[in-house]
């Protein structure tokens, strides 16, 4: 008896060992990268993430994981190591020789919306020369549009602080990302409130990639995989669904975060 308990420990370790050995292998094999949050992006707490959710079924052949984070956050991350890339550089910032670039694999439309029917007739930027205009700080703290003095820019850390200026009117225009725009307009047309008038034309659009960091073994792979896993979730049709890009739905904003403000629009 002695015996036979002695040989169930020893398996119990052994076992014990093997299970430690293979997910410390899972976690070293895991490619984990970052991005930081935008509402209905690059999300957490189980709410709509649709860039994550391309992202990850375009890595599908890899054990990837993603964090949601803020931009201070996430840089620090990326320094140390943490992370071995990002998904979410945009164009309008300039690329860095630590990194490795996929090809564009989303476009963000920058469209200039307002309470005012001025806005559908502002083609450029010129156009409203001094005018005091709300954009996001992930937007307005790039390489291109930092210098940017014709308009006088009042920068907000989220969309939801953005929107808030215009529903307070402290200032007549937004730079906003067409399709979160079209979010806002959802909550407010099922309130029985008149949408935001939008510029016809992008004043801006912003290419989004995948960076890699050069250092990182299997970089020039994971971009490979990844433009070869868009490419097949375009010719799928399962690239439209995973950005929701269908608007016979209802608003992906959370309803009672905007409620007050809607309230007072």
């Amino acid at each position: 008896m002695r015996k036979k308990g002695m040989i169930n420990k020893t398996f119990s370790f052994i076992l014990m060992l093997i299970t430690v050995l293979v997910s410390t292998g899972s976690q070293a094999n895991t490619l984990k990268l970052v991005g930081n949050k935008v509402v209905t992006y690059i999300d957490e707490h189980e709410l709509p993430a649709r860039q994550m959710d391309l992202v990850s079924a375009a890595l599908a052949s890899r054990q990837v994981n993603i964090t949601a984070t803020t931009q201070a956050w996430s840089g620090s991350g990326l320094r140390s190591g943490k992370f071995s890339g990002y998904i979410d550089h945009y164009s309008l910032n300039n690329e860095g020789d630590r990194y490795i670039y996929s090809k564009p694999y989303m476009q963000m439309n920058l469209h200039l919306v307002s309470r005012s029917r001025k806005a559908e007739s502002i083609t450029r930027l010129e156009q409203l020369y001094r005018e005091r205009v709300g954009i996001e700080n992930r937007f307005a703290n790039t390489d291109q549009l930092r210098g940017e003095r014709e308009v006088r820019w009042a920068r907000s850390p989220t969309f939801f602080d953005n929107l808030k200026q215009l529903a307070e009117r402290r200032v007549d225009y937004l730079l906003v990302d067409k399709a979160i725009a079209k979010e806002a307009n959802l909550l407010l047309v099922n309130a029985g409130l008149k949408p935001l008038y939008m510029s016809k034309a992008a004043l801006i659009k912003v290419d989004i990639s995948l960076a890699m960091n050069r250092e990182y073994p299997d970089a020039q792979a994971v971009i490979k995989d990844f433009e070869s896993g868009i490419d097949s979730l375009q010719k799928s049709g399962r690239y439209s669904e995973l950005l929701k890009l269908d608007l016979n739905r209802e608003s992906l904003l959370d309803v009672e975060v905007y409620s007050d403000m809607v309230r007072k629009w």
